[in-house]
């Protein structure tokens, strides 16, 4: 009997351990403790004195708030992070300088960070989106007054405003940016930019709103294509992502319905595009819609196999997600994320989400938001979290809290280096609505997690082919032969009549050469009729 009971609790041991954790309750966190990336919060800002280069080669300016930073991972793993940043004056916003702000995580090392490109003066804010590219340059789409432009940068010199490009048009006007690059070096440029309506064909849901446009470039920047109208649609088209796969295809998505920055429309749903050639075709676009509700935030991001996954959330705070096993072509159909209630956005419209790829092709999901029934928290009671979660092609983590704190997080972005080590960027604010010290709320983080995954060894970098005309080489004056007159025999000879003198020699030759092989072929043939008639 007492064997027996032995038995009955140590099999009922190994079932509970068996049993999945239930997804109500968040994971404990391998992330670092989140670094302040963006100058200190600065005291009340005095007239604007002229910067100051310090010994630690750090400008002695107080900066204002630092809010929509984008990120991209450079060679040797290192971490290049770009926002919007500026000097606010005495004259206010009006003649405040806006900046598009840089640092950089080498070898574990933070440099100081750095106003890099000055984009205009008078508080237009500075969307931006960064990529390293195999050409060894970071390459940034961002927004300069309110024309959408591009600049670059050598990765390894990129704290050196000096270093950094002259801006090149690529859009006449815009808010929303997003930038990607393939294998090639081949920019794909996204912008959302107003279009007015056409006579005859108002919009009435949302006259003058934007459509999303896109155009490459095979020049570094220096020069781009047509550009494309890739939404052409009645309605706002904002907050693009793009993904680049293995293939090199590319994947966009964005929201359609609402154009926040003239504030007119509401959301409706997601899309999403794909380009089989590089950019130069488009394949019809696909719709992220849920019944009874309205779809924003639409993220993607690209699995094992390349095959793109999207996340987005309803008007209601539900979280969805739709993957495709084919590239793309066909989706599955939306089901709800669990673990995790999206924030709420009442009054504040300006958040995303964020997905990068790991080694093995797990896609990790950077969001803000809560994990549902979590001991102890109300989603809307308290600061929403920095969460992350795996999709490992079939179903999702728990959600794993990046950072929760008094803080107020938004715009979170995620990258992979060497396969194996996740690194997460978000700003803060202090409250949901707009406070009047906007310096002492908006504030950039960064944090890391190393993953239990083997190494990758990323694309080396090349010398691209050069795109600039080639010199023509000096065209040599043409001098017309000279004339080698012909032998006097060959002058007075009479014309050629009947065969070639070679002909008829090599005939008899040839007759000859034929008849050993003719003889041998007569002989076998008339000795085989012999041995049949015996």
């Amino acid at each position: 009997m007492k064997r027996l009971k032995i038995l009955v609790i140590g099999f009922l041991l190994v079932t509970s351990l068996a049993l999945p954790l239930s997804p109500a309750s968040a994971q404990r966190s391998g992330w670092t403790t989140p670094f302040e990336v963006s100058p200190p919060v600065a005291e009340e800002m005095p007239a604007q004195a002229t910067p100051v280069l310090l010994s630690s080669g750090q400008k002695a300016v107080r900066y204002g708030s630092s809010w929509f930073p984008s990120m991209a991972i450079g060679p040797t793993g290192s971490v290049h992070i770009v926002w919007f940043g500026g000097i606010t004056t005495a004259a206010g916003n009006e003649g405040s300088i806006d900046l598009l702000m840089y640092r950089e995580l080498r070898d574990g090392v933070w440099s100081p960070f750095n106003d890099v490109v000055q984009t205009a003066i008078g508080g237009y804010t500075v969307r931006n989106s960064i990529v390293m590219s195999r050409d060894g340059r970071l390459h940034v789409l961002l927004r300069m007054g309110t024309t959408i432009r591009h600049v670059s940068v050598p990765w390894d010199r990129a704290w050196t405003a000096a270093a950094w490009s002259e801006p090149h048009m690529v859009g006449a006007s815009g808010y929303y940016v997003a930038l990607g690059v393939d294998s090639l070096a081949r920019l794909h440029a996204f912008w959302s930019q107003g279009v007015p309506d056409e006579p005859g064909k108002p919009r009435p849901e949302c006259p003058g709103c934007a459509n999303l446009f896109y155009r490459y470039s095979d020049t570094g920047g220096r020069s781009w294509s047509e550009p494309v109208n890739l939404s052409n649609s009645p309605y706002g088209d904002n907050r693009p992502q793009v993904k680049v796969d293995g293939r090199d295809r590319v994947h966009v998505v964005w929201d359609q319905g609402k154009d926040w920055y003239v504030g007119l429309g509401k959301p409706k749903q997601g899309v999403y595009r794909r380009s089989d050639d590089r950019g130069e075709t488009w394949r019809p676009p696909v719709y992220f819609t849920v019944p009874d509700d309205a779809v924003q935030q639409t993220t993607i991001g690209i699995a094992a196999g390349d095959n793109p996954i999207v996340v987005y959330r309803t008007l209601r705070g539900t979280i969805y997600y739709q993957h495709s096993r084919d590239g793309g072509d066909t989706w599955s159909r939306p089901e709800a994320l669990p673990g995790v209630v999206a924030r709420d956005t009442r009054g504040n419209d300006l958040d995303q989400y964020s997905m990068a790829t790991d080694g093995e092709g797990n896609v990790h999901l950077l969001m803000v938001g809560y994990p549902t029934a979590m001991s102890g928290i109300i989603p809307g009671a308290a600061p929403s979290m920095v969460l992350h979660l795996v999709w490992n092609g079939s179903s999702w983590s728990l959600p794993e809290i990046v950072s929760a704190n008094e803080f107020y997080p938004e715009w979170p972005v995620i990258a992979v280096s060497n396969g194996n080590k996740l690194h997460a960027v978000w700003y803060t604010r202090r409250g949901d609505g707009m406070p009047a010290d906007e310096r002492d709320r908006y504030r950039i983080w960064y944090s890391s997690r190393q993953l239990n995954l083997p190494e990758t060894t990323p694309l080396p970098l090349f010398t691209p082919v050069p795109t600039a005309a080639p010199t023509a080489a000096p065209t040599a004056t043409r001098i017309p032969p000279t004339p080698t007159p012909l032998p006097a025999e060959a002058v007075t000879a009479p014309p050629i009549s009947g065969p070639p003198r070679w002909e008829m020699a090599a005939l008899p030759v040839l007759a000859l050469s034929l008849l050993p092989p003719i003889g041998i072929v007569v002989g076998i043939y008339a000795l085989r009729r012999w041995r049949r008639r015996r």
